[in-house]
């Protein structure tokens, strides 16, 4: 997703999904094991589904955000919770890539999402003035570390939803109640949205 010289994309992937198969058939009352490599995606697909209506990474997964400079203040798409930030690197005055030292920001994991700051009586490093590309690299960690974390309700939501997806294979209408059910479950939880920056890229409203 792009807003003017900010974008970030997901580098690599959760390796655990939010609830298991077993979880999955229980809830939706699949007996037969013929299909359960369906399942299996339809939980994927619930899960893509409920992070992209919270706005937020479940499962302990990587992420890049590029921006064209250094802002007064860095909003972390999607890091609610923050892991950790791997690193920040940028290209200096002469194009040479530089890893900036942890002593010059601060990062405020507690706001939703997370941030990154200056540290008192630290400024940011002057980027090259021509790059067509990005200038400054974020690498950063998000999701909680255990599924078990995970508040249930989320995970209720992926249920229904995988419930929803299997009554879905033949399009039958009424499983349209199902998928609107199943959403309701993120909507009604404490919702994080991707951050809109301001033409100086320091504010970011929430819906």
């Amino acid at each position: 997703m792009n807003t003017k010289h900010v974008s970030w994309g997901l580098v690599t992937g959760p390796t655990t999904e939010p609830i298991t198969l077993a979880e999955a058939k229980e809830h939706a009352r699949i007996r037969q094991n013929d299909d359960d490599a369906v399942i299996q995606r339809f939980i994927t697909t619930a899960r893509e589904q409920a992070e992209e209506s919270l706005g937020r990474g479940l499962f302990t997964q990587t992420w890049q955000m590029t921006l064209n400079a250094f802002y007064t203040t860095i909003w972390l798409p999607r890091a609610a919770p923050l892991q950790s930030i791997t690193s920040i690197q940028y290209y200096d005055t002469a194009g040479t890539l530089q890893t900036l030292a942890t002593s010059v920001y601060d990062t405020d994991a507690i706001s939703r999402p997370a941030r990154v700051v200056l540290k008192p009586n630290q400024t940011w490093p002057a980027v090259h003035a021509t790059r067509l590309t990005p200038n400054v690299m974020i690498t950063y960690i998000i999701g909680w570390d255990a599924t078990t974390k995970i508040p249930e309700r989320i995970k209720q939501g992926i249920r229904m939803y995988v419930a929803y997806l299997d009554l879905d294979r033949e399009g039958l209408e009424d499983a349209e109640k199902a998928r609107m059910a199943a959403e309701a479950c993120w909507t009604d939880c404490v919702h994080w949205i991707e951050p809109e920056y301001g033409s100086d890229y320091s504010t970011v409203w929430y819906s």
